[in-house]
């Protein structure tokens, strides 16, 4: 079997649903995708594009990104709709729980973002007033520390595996893996770009190669012993003069 991983596919831009669409239906029947997050807000669309996908590959892993949790004139909060994401996976089986594999075992892990990311003590926060999340995202009065809730969700994950663990979220673990504000267009970013405590879990369970996606940024760096690998689609207009593939080969069984 091998694995490839996408993220950020961003299916509600036309361009980018019929790139996912013209991926082989027959190269890739023995194999897994992993989607890191982002489809988009329509849970009908992200319904689709779970089932299109599915039917090119063996398996399909999947977790929620932040797109996926706007409530735009939808009679809930996100945690509901997240819930309601795990629940429509589990019926058109699309994976968003650890699966063992015959040489490897694939761990989703639920995240989100916080500000003390940052290692800035006095960051320009340009257009952060701006980030679509604060206006879009609802989340219950109960939830104090939505970065810890959606850890709290992995605590059944974060145990001993006897083979090879290659775990994946939507948000980023490490500050590594963002480039310095100078570099950033969006100098917000780092405030609303991942946890630290994420990579915490990554390394108690062991996992060899991390997949991640949100910034919309590729990297493929190892670090103290983790591959850490974005393969973002993107936005289309982000594409313009660098190319972004589609999917890529993260994992292998064939010698």
């Amino acid at each position: 079997m091998r694995i490839f991983a996408t993220s950020d596919i961003h299916t509600d831009f036309k361009d980018n649903w019929l790139l996912l669409t013209q991926l082989s239906n027959i190269l890739y029947q023995n194999d897994a995708l992993i989607v890191a997050g982002d489809i988009g807000h329509n849970l009908s669309l992200v319904k689709d594009t779970l089932e299109m996908l599915q039917a090119k590959f063996k398996m399909l892993f999947y977790v929620p990104g932040n797109h996926e949790l706007w409530v735009r004139g939808e009679n809930q909060h996100s945690l509901d709709k997240f819930f309601n994401i795990i629940e429509l996976c589990k019926q058109i089986g699309a994976y968003t729980s650890p699966v063992e594999l015959e040489k490897c075992t694939i761990v989703p892990l639920f995240s989100w973002y916080e500000k003390e990311f940052d290692t800035d003590k006095n960051p320009d926060l340009d257009r952060l007033d701006s980030w679509s999340d604060f206006y879009l995202c609802k989340w219950p009065e109960s939830v104090d520390s939505i970065a810890n809730h959606f850890l709290s969700l992995n605590q059944d994950r974060i145990k001993s595996y006897s083979k090879e663990v290659i775990s994946f979220s939507h948000f980023l673990p490490r500050q590594e893996l963002i480039p310095s504000r100078k570099w950033l267009r969006f100098k917000g970013l780092p405030q609303v770009a991942g946890c630290v405590r994420l990579d915490n879990q990554i390394r108690a369970i062991r996992s060899t190669t991390h997949i991640f996606g949100h910034s919309h940024m590729n990297w493929d760096v190892t670090t103290e012993g983790v591959r850490y690998i974005q393969n973002a689609l993107s936005y289309p207009k982000e594409r313009v003069n660098r190319e972004k593939p589609i999917i890529k080969l993260v994992w292998s069984d064939e010698v």
